[in-house]
């Protein structure tokens, strides 16, 4: 893929990054870069990072920092590349979660505004939320590497780092809760929901479209076969097809 992007795609995608990261508002930089961004598959902007960070142009922990800024910037770009996959499929699996997740989220976020009163339903939100560990094992322990077998290994990187930052989110959060500090619930809330719907759309929209096209559709059947050993955490999905 590298030779069919070649060097001034490349140049223009790093122009970009930088330009973001240097706090250009997103919305400027899209209807700037609009025709441009446009042009490349999520494959591709999966490529280009991955490109970028492997020449020493990107560190990962900048990328990790410019992904938000950079998800802003392509969302107009984006929204024509989430994908459908059968209820069987782990990429539909996996969509369906992030769904039910981000819902647990915002009505942690909504009830966090009545502090003690509603105690009981925040401990039980917050204990949800922390039951949904296997999602993101079955994505560091199975998808990723399947990923990073075809080749595809910084952007799986970076999600595996913001994995960490949700599950500091969940942890700061299940301590404000012990200690009764409602106050600090509803700033941890708030974040926790945010990063969940940034960390979410980046998957849906540049992750999963990147595995469908690499990834080969005989592989998939094995890597249900291994979501299914680790369990599910919201909801039992329909048996592959005979």
């Amino acid at each position: 893929m590298s030779e069919l992007l070649g060097n001034d795609r490349k140049h223009t995608f790093r122009e970009l990054l930088r330009r973001a990261h240097a706090g250009e508002p997103p919305e400027e930089l899209a209807r700037e870069y609009g025709d441009f961004l446009a042009s490349l598959t999520p494959a591709e902007i999966a490529q280009l990072e991955q490109e970028l960070v492997r020449e020493g142009v990107l560190k990962r922990e900048e990328l990790l920092k410019v992904c938000d800024v950079h998800m802003a910037a392509l969302r107009a770009a984006l929204e024509r590349s989430e994908p459908t996959t059968p209820p069987w499929h782990p990429v539909h699996i996996l969509m369906e979660e992030h769904k039910h997740q981000l819902a647990l989220a915002d009505e942690l976020r909504k009830l966090s505004a009545e502090g003690e009163a509603a105690s009981q339903k925040l401990e039980e939100l917050t204990q949800e939320l922390a039951e949904a560990e296997s999602h993101y094992l079955r994505e560091e322990n199975v998808l990723f590497p399947y990923l990073e077998k075809h080749g595809i290994s910084e952007p799986p990187a970076v999600m595996w780092m913001e994995h960490d930052r949700i599950r500091g989110l969940k942890k700061r959060l299940g301590g404000a809760l012990a200690a009764g500090d409602f106050s600090e619930v509803a700033s941890l809330a708030l974040a926790l929901a945010e990063t969940l719907a940034a960390h979410f759309a980046k998957e849906n929209k540049i992750l999963f479209p990147t595995a469908l096209r690499v990834i080969g559709e005989a592989e998939w059947g094995a890597i249900r076969a291994e979501f299914d050993q680790l369990g599910y955490c919201c909801h039992t999905p329909p048996p592959p097809p005979a």
